[in-house]
C-alpha cells in the first residue's frame, strides 16, 4: 500500500528505524508525523510494526501501537506481527502484542498457518503458552484442583480427566 500524503521518505526511514531498533529515530518520527505509524509498508513487502516484532524491538513496537498502528495489519504474505514474534520467539512483543488485542486466530495467506503454527514450528515454548492462554479461559488453580478430584471417583470422562490432570500440572510447573 504506500501512502498518499507524500511523506514516503519519512516512512521509509521508519521503517529502517524499526528494523534496525532506533528508538530514538522512530520517536523523532512519529513526534513530527504520529500518522506515519497507521500506514503499512511505505512500498516495502513489511510495515514497520512487522519489523519491529520480527527483531524483537519492543519498545519500538508499542509506541508504534500507542500512535495507531492496527495490531491485526497483515504484511505481503499475510502475516500478523504476532506471527513474526512468535516465529522468532520474541515472548516480550508477544505479550505486548496480546495486551493491545490481537487476534491469534488469523492465518497467512501462503499456507494457513496461524500464530500458533509460528511458534510451534520454531519451538518457542514461551510464546506456544502465551498464544495458548489466549485459546484457555482463565480459572483458579482451585477450581481446576477441584474438578480433577471430582472426577477421579466415578471413572468416566477418561480424556477429561487427563486433559485436566495435564493442565493442573503445566499451571504447577509455572509456579
Amino acid at each position: 500500500m504506500g501512502n498518499s500524503f507524500g511523506c514516503s521518505a519519512s516512512g521509509e526511514r521508519l521503517v529502517a528505524a524499526a528494523r534496525d531498533g532506533d528508538l530514538v529515530e522512530a520517536k523523532m518520527l512519529l513526534e513530527f508525523n504520529p500518522s506515519l505509524a497507521k500506514y503499512s509498508t511505505f512500498g516495502g513487502l513489511n510495515s514497520p510494526l512487522h519489523f519491529a516484532a520480527s527483531k524483537g524491538h519492543n519498545e519500538i513496537m508499542a509506541l508504534l501501537l500507542e500512535k495507531g498502528a492496527d495490531v491485526n495489519s497483515r504484511n505481503y504474505c499475510g502475516q500478523t506481527a504476532l506471527m513474526q514474534a512468535c516465529r522468532h520467539g520474541h515472548w516480550e512483543v508477544v505479550q505486548t502484542l496480546m495486551l493491545y488485542r490481537c487476534n491469534v486466530m488469523k492465518a497467512d495467506y501462503l499456507s494457513g498457518r496461524t500464530t500458533l503454527h509460528f511458534a510451534t514450528v520454531s519451538g518457542h515454548v514461551r510464546c506456544i503458552r502465551l498464544v495458548v492462554a489466549d485459546f484457555v479461559p482463565s480459572a483458579p488453580y482451585e477450581t481446576l484442583h477441584v474438578s480433577v478430584d471430582a472426577d477421579v471417583g466415578d471413572g468416566s470422562n477418561t480424556k477429561r480427566k487427563k486433559r485436566t490432570k495435564y493442565v493442573v500440572q503445566v499451571c504447577k510447573q509455572d509456579g
